[in-house]
């Protein structure tokens, strides 16, 4: 009787490892290709807002109307007010420019569940490589935690905390830190068509109580082999 048992049992315990090497096989892959392709999207959502010119003030409306905006652009541009204001921004920019100091995003700890509106906006986005999702590999409440040591970034300024380690709520943004804070982030996770091509992840982005964006990217792989970012699109704003 157990010679006939065991056999079972090994057989068993194959099938039930090569389950799980299969799982993690991809949640790896999914990881692989989060990382890969997390230096181009912050470069493409990313902005440092201390470097963006004034904006023009309020037009006397009694002056100007809709039909002569230009002409009210034209006129406070040559105004004592702009030249001073863009004088005192020039210099700003150019100290920021110089500065060496470090400029800290807090990303949220996980990467959090897709969206049922990714499934039907990717198969639309790529609709003509006619892609085919895999729909037993759809796990929508599925994440994983991010290792900060893994995000890399082409401004070397930039450097991660979790947002676990920053006050919640409003109190996020009253917070006074011994650092400057550009930005929180987040990221939903990268959803596959079946041959592991082509994929789509939400992304937001947030540099105060109402000033924030979001984001749904769609990346591929290109010929060489490489991941891309082949369109992002605005999903909310605030």
């Amino acid at each position: 009787m157990l010679t006939k048992i065991f056999p079972f049992l090994v057989l068993t315990s194959i099938f039930w490892n090569c389950k799980q090497e299969k799982v993690i096989s991809e949640t790896e892959f999914e990881q692989v290709v989060f990382y890969e392709i997390f230096p181009s999207i912050l470069d493409s959502i990313y902005y440092d807002k201390r470097m963006t010119p004034p904006p023009p003030e309020f037009f006397d409306k009694k002056e100007y109307n809709n039909n002569n905006l230009d002409k009210a652009i034209e006129d406070y541009k040559k105004s004592d007010k702009f030249i001073k204001d863009k004088n005192h921004w020039e210099k700003k920019r150019d100290f920021l420019s110089r500065d060496t100091s470090s400029i800290y995003l807090a990303v949220f700890d996980s990467v959090t569940s897709f969206e049922r509106e990714d499934v039907y906006g990717l198969v639309e986005h790529f609709k003509n490589q006619n892609i085919v999702l895999d729909s037993n590999n759809i796990e929508l409440n599925n994440g994983f935690k991010i290792d900060l040591n893994k995000l890399k970034t082409n401004n070397k300024k930039i450097k991660f905390k979790y947002q676990s380690e920053f006050p919640k709520g409003r109190e996020f943004w009253g917070t006074e830190y011994d650092f400057y804070v550009a930005a929180k982030i987040g990221f939903g996770r990268i959803l596959f068509d079946k041959s592991k091509s082509y994929g789509v992840l939400n992304g937001g982005f947030g540099m105060g109580i109402l000033n924030g964006n979001g984001f749904r990217i769609f990346i591929k792989k290109n010929d060489k082999g490489k991941w891309i970012i082949d369109k992002i699109i605005n999903t909310w704003i605030s």
